[in-house]
């Protein structure tokens, strides 16, 4: 299965990509995380309503302004899951990019999972709007 979202934000790309490509903070603006910390590649979440998920970076690039992780443990049913973040130029700002390929522990659940993904990727992103507008201002 895969997720595809994308929102194109009236900010420069390097200013977005300093609090989105921060791997580490990433709590900060994703409503469905409470927290977020980063030990090595290893990047630790807890969900805002209860469960710790585990994700390892396998790829993070400042000057492609993209990285790459993998879900590792946690309290989503996966049995596959990497995901693409990345911010690029756009005639109007930045356009980010934040795609996932994964695979459920089941098949019939793979269509709930890619939903609940999508809502969390654009509420995710939304906030990030709102974050990058505000310290603009």
């Amino acid at each position: 299965m895969q997720v595809n979202e994308s929102r194109v934000v009236a900010a420069d790309p390097a200013t977005v990509w300093k609090i989105g490509g921060d791997t580490a903070n990433v709590a900060d603006w994703i409503p469905a995380l409470e927290s977020s910390h980063q030990r090595g590649d290893m990047r630790y979440t807890t969900f805002a309503g209860g469960g710790e998920a585990v994700e390892r970076i396998v790829e993070h690039d400042d000057q492609q302004r993209r990285y790459v992780y993998d879900y590792v443990s946690g309290p989503l049913p996966l049995e596959v899951y990497r995901s693409v973040f990345a911010v690029v130029d756009h005639p109007d700002g930045a356009r980010i990019t934040w795609d996932a390929d994964f695979r459920g522990t089941s098949a019939e659940e793979d269509a709930a999972l890619a939903q609940a993904i999508s809502e969390i990727y654009r509420a995710a992103l939304d906030e990030l709007e709102n974050r990058v507008v505000r310290d603009r201002v």
